[in-house]
């Protein structure tokens, strides 16, 4: 028999149930619709197939022979199913939570609070994957990305964890020797940019100017960029989340700020839509939980 010759699935289901329950109204009970549901699926059930499967007897219900045929036959592959479904959400469980952000989120955020999600859950395997690189959750194995942005990405839910505009730094020593009021005057000096990304460029276009020939750019994974920032090996473009500490320490300056160009941009919490599994929504509440509670400790130091 061909997959388009089969009864509708919901059909069968209701008829199975009603076979091991020996009635309509349990049955319903199960599948959480009417009595008169069941009995409706069931009567439509033997129209399609041109045979009586169950029959009144007494106060209840009886199968026929070819009624019992097929409810063992039902009964066989519904055990499958729920063998089959079982298996894969015990192992879904079982798998690590996975989640892609940028390399400086990662090492300046999450490294110092994951002992702390440990502490909370400790039967919770993570795996933290950090890259430049903006993952398809779509098709891919990760459960949540943070990325960074203002949001607006197609195809996901996003909720903004923390608000933390871009902001160029360098070390005093580096650009005490000569003022740096225009954009321009980055020019003079090397850059530090996070593997992987275009930013400088980016930033410069959108004030109308161009990097040209320039080549004295390192590009680093972000711990590190941050480090050679702090170093003094040349000025960055950063979330200013990334470099809050060094400012407030005086190891580093802020020339540019954007703070008045980008007042959302921040760091996103990005999944794809649908449930998520429990091992996950525990991260993700954990990780807005943090969010707030840093932001809460910002604003009270007036940052």
């Amino acid at each position: 028999m061909d997959w388009s010759d089969l009864p509708p699935l919901s059909m069968l289901r209701a008829f199975e149930a009603a076979a091991r329950h020996g009635g309509f109204s349990a049955a319903g009970r199960e599948l959480n619709v009417t009595h008169a549901a069941i009995a409706q699926q069931v009567r439509a059930l033997e129209e399609r197939l041109g045979l009586t499967l169950m029959r009144r007897e007494g106060r209840g219900l009886a199968l026929t022979p070819e009624g019992e045929r097929l409810a063992a036959s039902l009964r066989e592959a519904m055990d499958l199913i729920r063998e089959g479904v079982g298996a894969l959400i015990a192992g879904a469980a079982e798998r690590p939570v996975q989640v892609t952000t940028t390399t400086g989120f990662a090492a300046s955020f999450l490294a110092p609070r994951l002992g702390a999600f440990r502490t909370e859950h400790p039967d919770i395997e993570l795996m933290i994957n950090p890259s430049a690189k903006m993952v398809d959750l779509a098709r891919s194995d990760f459960d949540l990305a943070v990325r960074y942005g203002e949001g607006g990405w197609e195809g996901v839910e996003a909720e903004r964890l923390l608000i933390s505009p871009k902001v160029v730094v360098a070390t005093p020593e580096l650009v005490g020797s000569g003022p740096i009021r225009e954009p321009e005057d980055l020019l003079r000096y090397p850059w530090i940019q996070e593997l992987g990304l275009g930013e400088w460029h980016a930033w410069l276009a959108a004030r109308g100017l161009s990097a040209g020939q320039k080549r004295d750019i390192h590009h680093l994974p972000g711990h590190i960029a941050i480090a050679a920032l702090r170093e003094g090996q040349g000025i960055g473009l950063t979330a200013r989340m990334l470099v809050e500490a060094d400012l407030a320490a005086g190891r580093l300056v802020a020339l540019f700020d954007d703070a008045t160009l980008t007042p959302t941009a921040g760091y996103w919490l990005v999944r794809r839509p649908g449930r998520m599994r429990p091992s996950a929504v525990a991260f993700a509440d954990w990780l807005r939980r943090e969010a707030r509670e840093d932001g809460v400790r910002q604003a009270g130091e007036g940052r």
